[in-house]
């Protein structure tokens, strides 16, 4: 049996008096609704049903069956309808009106728009409606023309003045190798200044780990840029609860400890030149390293350290800067290996142990810094997948261990009792009672298994 979710269109006669011209035949559609109503009351009818029945077989009360019942025993099916059902709404424009008001409209009013025509309707006929329904009208008549909306100016954005001010950064996805391999992501960073290539890497995909991989070999090259110039991205962005972008993702805290500007572009036209520059390596690249039978990231890579292939790039594509000289900052204060990294903290637990995505660590009793329980340990997870630990800047000595280690069984001690000088137990007792000892065995616990 095949179930449609549409309306059913099933026709139903009904009588009704017309002025004038006396009682004539009208057509209604029912829904399956109606339709599935007409069933139950046929049989209710025939007797084989009670109306608490019916009731419970249509999702409806008893009383409303019964208020059904008497309406379809004197109209038939007709009278399961609503009332209302064919008739113009209370709310719809009078009919005179809208011809009257298209009428201006084709003659005096033919330049008026929908807005125009509502007020004028207003200050010199008194007739309100709204902008919407005058609208709908003049597209009935086929009197309203929608006007192409003006285009968002834009304007061109200038480049910096000079070398090392800004640097855009985008991974690009593509088939790099035209089969020969996996599907990868060119990690690219350009100067804005110059359009000048200043680093290329390919990684599996535009990842935190690539990306801080990436971004700490151009920095160890070149040095620290004034700021970066970057799309929405996960690796650049925390897009989810950050509206007033207070979140930094692992990539974004490494900037902001290298004292790094981090510019988010609000569409891809805003970075056009690294995007550009993506649509060149897609063209360019592929081709170069299919003649050297390029067929892994790892030959990319090398390819790319080896070759020539951005010094000739530059040459062709890269400009002059406004102003001569290269403001990329010097690196010599920083440690990159601990800035380049996922930084997590975690609590010290009481028996000394921290724990990390199922990894338990257990902190040596020789340390350069006084640990207590509940301090904040930094957890540094670098790049070559290495884990160090620290608090307050200072490392920490530790060892990986399996197991959390046991805690030592106490036994309880129920405290002395001593009683006051001048109370009968002290005249019975002395000056106490001795300490007493016991040990609590619980009963083992069955667990039912399914």
């Amino acid at each position: 049996m095949i179930s449609f979710s549409f309306r059913v269109i099933w026709f139903v006669t009904k009588k009704t008096k017309k002025p004038k011209t006396g009682t004539y035949m009208e057509k209604f559609i029912m829904s399956r609704k109606e339709l599935e109503q007409i069933t139950v009351f046929e049989e209710y009818k025939k007797g084989e049903i009670t109306q608490g029945t019916a009731a419970y077989r249509l999702g409806v009360t008893i009383r409303w069956v019964r208020k059904k019942v008497k309406r379809y025993l004197a109209e038939g099916a007709a009278g399961l309808m609503h009332k209302s059902r064919g008739k113009p709404s209370e709310k719809c424009w009078d009919k005179a009106q809208e011809a009257f008001t298209i009428n201006l409209l084709k003659t005096e009013w033919h330049d008026f728009g929908p807005t125009l025509t509502a007020e004028k309707l207003f200050d010199i006929y008194r007739i309100k409606v709204s902008k919407e329904t005058i609208r709908k009208a003049m597209i009935r008549a086929g009197i309203h023309q929608e006007k192409t909306k003006r285009r968002k100016h834009r304007k061109r954005r200038q480049r910096y003045v000079m070398l090392g001010l800004m640097a855009q950064c985008d991974g690009s996805p593509h088939d790099w190798f035209e089969g020969r391999g996996e599907w990868c992501t060119l990690l690219v960073f350009i100067d804005d200044a110059t359009s000048k290539i200043l680093w290329l890497e390919f990684a599996k995909s535009e990842s935190t780990d690539s990306l801080m991989r990436a971004t700490k070999n151009y920095i160890q090259k070149y040095g620290r840029p004034k700021c970066f110039y970057v799309d929405h991205g996960g690796s650049f962005h925390v897009n989810l609860n950050n509206k007033e972008h207070t979140k930094l993702t692992q990539w974004g805290r490494a900037m902001a400890e290298l004292g790094i500007e981090v510019i988010y572009a609000n569409s891809p036209q805003a970075k056009g030149r690294v995007e550009r520059s993506n649509k060149t390596f897609q063209d360019r690249l592929v081709k170069e390293m299919r003649l050297v039978n390029v067929s892994s990231i790892e030959e990319a890579n090398r390819f790319l350290r080896e070759s020539d292939f951005i010094e000739r790039h530059n040459r062709k594509f890269a400009v002059e800067p406004a102003q001569k000289g290269d403001a990329h900052r010097a690196i010599i204060a920083y440690d990159l290996d601990t800035i380049f990294c996922t930084k997590e903290t975690r609590k010290v637990a009481n028996d000394f142990t921290i724990q990390y995505e199922k990894r338990i660590f257990q902190l040596h009793d020789q340390q350069q810094v006084l640990i207590r329980e509940k301090d904040e340990i930094v957890v540094r997870i670098h790049l070559n997948r290495s884990i160090t630990l620290s608090i307050r800047g200072i490392p920490l000595n530790f060892s990986e261990i399996e197991t959390r280690p046991e805690k030592p069984m106490v036994e309880k001690t129920c405290a002395s009792y001593k009683p006051h000088k001048t109370s009968e137990a002290a005249k019975r007792f002395g000056s106490g009672l001795p300490s007493m000892k016991w040990e609590i065995k619980h009963p083992p616990v069955e667990r039912r298994v399914g």
